[in-house]
């Protein structure tokens, strides 16, 4: 696995903080004392963020993202600009995941983007892998297969952030129609790369952390690209693998994913998932909207022949709830 660019430590950052000026460069006596704390804060909002509405992390984060993108532009001692390149990327890159889920697709495009330049900069593996990983993942929700494989391609795959880039790769080639077991051998390599890693970096699923890779979390990307494939079977030995260690919102989509595959071959099972994932889920996100659009579109033949299909239509509809047109207040972000 490669080597972390250090974070400044305590000792460094108390040194420099009493310096005024170092090579005729101005230095802010706070700057390091602020990229702590930065780091810090966003270590907090990780370790809750799949606990926590979108209601509160979406302003949360971008608060704690303006404050990083604002010490960017003071001047500072040139050793704190890496460190700091990698933080304002770490909190761009779960800003932009939240708001993705918020429905902000093309802002958490652009702000995602913007945390993979910042992640290359600082010449961390472990950040730009991170940054790829959120790339990856929104364009395979998306259904780009593309744009997501390319993305996962450029992370370092001996970083847990890699790891799980590589079960993207699977994601996306289920989307692109590769067969079925190509895409099954593409999840079990990340599968295996995943319980291969050390245990004290397997954190825990939707942690978002750079440096750590859950195996639940790579059987939930599995289990997506196998049911993409439409290879119910081995989506649900992945399911059986994932589904004890997610949080309810992980469990919503991979059941909504089931029921998109099982509807071809057991409607009423396609029905029962569907109901569970808006049980387990009942506030929308992108995530879960996307399958369960898919999942609507894949019932349209039977919405006469099968009564329940309608009803389960009107469901989803309600969870949806009202259409809202307002822009962000994010969306003047650059």
């Amino acid at each position: 696995m490669p080597d972390a660019a250090p974070f400044i430590s305590r000792r460094q950052t108390l040194s420099l903080a009493g310096l005024a000026t170092l090579g005729g460069v101005l230095v802010s006596p706070t700057m390091a004392d602020d990229i702590v704390s930065i780091d810090q804060e966003l270590t907090d909002l990780r370790s809750t963020y799949e606990l926590t509405p979108l209601a509160v992390t979406v302003p949360a984060l971008k608060g704690l993202h303006e404050r990083a993108l604002f010490l960017g532009h003071r001047r500072g001692h040139p050793a704190h600009r890496s460190a700091l390149n990698a933080v304002t990327s770490r909190v761009g890159a779960l800003r932009a995941d939240a708001l993705y889920n918020a429905g902000e697709v093309s802002l958490s495009r652009r702000i995602s983007g913007h945390s993979a330049s910042l992640g290359k900069l600082s010449g961390d593996p472990h950040t730009y892998a991170n940054a790829r990983r959120t790339q990856a993942a929104i364009e395979v929700y998306e259904g780009r297969p593309a744009f997501a494989m390319a993305y996962a391609n450029q992370a370092d795959e001996r970083t847990p952030a890699g790891v799980a880039c590589m079960a993207s790769k699977a994601r996306g080639a289920a989307l692109a129609g590769v067969g079925a077991d190509d895409v099954y051998r593409l999840a079990d390599e990340a599968l295996n790369a995943a319980y291969g890693l050390p245990g004290q970096v397997h954190g825990t699923p939707g942690d978002e952390d750079p440096r750590t890779c859950s195996p639940a979390e790579v059987a939930y990307s599995a289990t997506l690209a196998s049911a993409v494939a439409g290879d119910l079977f081995r989506a649900d030995g992945y399911a059986d693998l994932a589904l004890p260690h997610l949080p309810a919102g992980f469990r919503s989509v991979i059941l909504a994913h089931i029921a998109v595959a099982s509807v071809s071959v057991d409607l009423d099972r396609a029905v029962a998932e569907a109901r569970k994932s808006l049980v387990l889920s009942p506030t929308p996100f992108r995530s879960l909207s996307v399958p369960l659009a898919n999942l609507v579109k894949a019932l349209r033949p039977y919405r006469h022949s099968a009564p329940d299909v309608m009803v389960l239509a009107q469901e989803i509809d309600t969870w949806h709830g009202p259409t809202v047109t307002a822009p962000h207040p994010d969306a003047d972000f650059v």
